[in-house]
């Protein structure tokens, strides 16, 4: 009996490794950019996943853009000040992009 139990955990080790642990990033990526016409100051950029909760926050100067890796997956709201907020969805497979202007709110 004692053999076996070193041969299963070895037989279990080699199935995890060949077929992953089934652990799936549940994050994407999300690029904002804050709009050149906005004023001349930084802006508190923040993404706010479906739960309205604060997921990410950088600054960004007007005309510049955030790159924000590790995003919810799912429906966001991108703030900033009193720039016109934005919605977008993040997927796992690509790179999801808002632009934050100071008009069409």
């Amino acid at each position: 009996m004692f053999r076996s139990v070193p041969a299963t955990v070895l037989g279990v080790a080699v199935a995890v490794a060949l077929t992953g642990c089934g652990a799936h990033d549940s994050t994407g990526q999300l690029s904002v950019t804050v709009s050149a016409n906005a004023a001349e100051h930084p802006y508190e950029v923040e993404v706010f996943a479906s739960t309205g909760k604060r997921s990410e926050h950088q600054r960004v100067f007007p005309g510049g853009t955030a790159d924000f890796a590790g995003v919810p997956l799912g429906e966001v709201t991108v703030r900033a000040g009193d720039l016109c907020p934005q919605s977008t969805t993040v997927t796992a497979d690509g790179v999801a992009s808002v632009a934050l202007t100071t008009t069409g709110c």
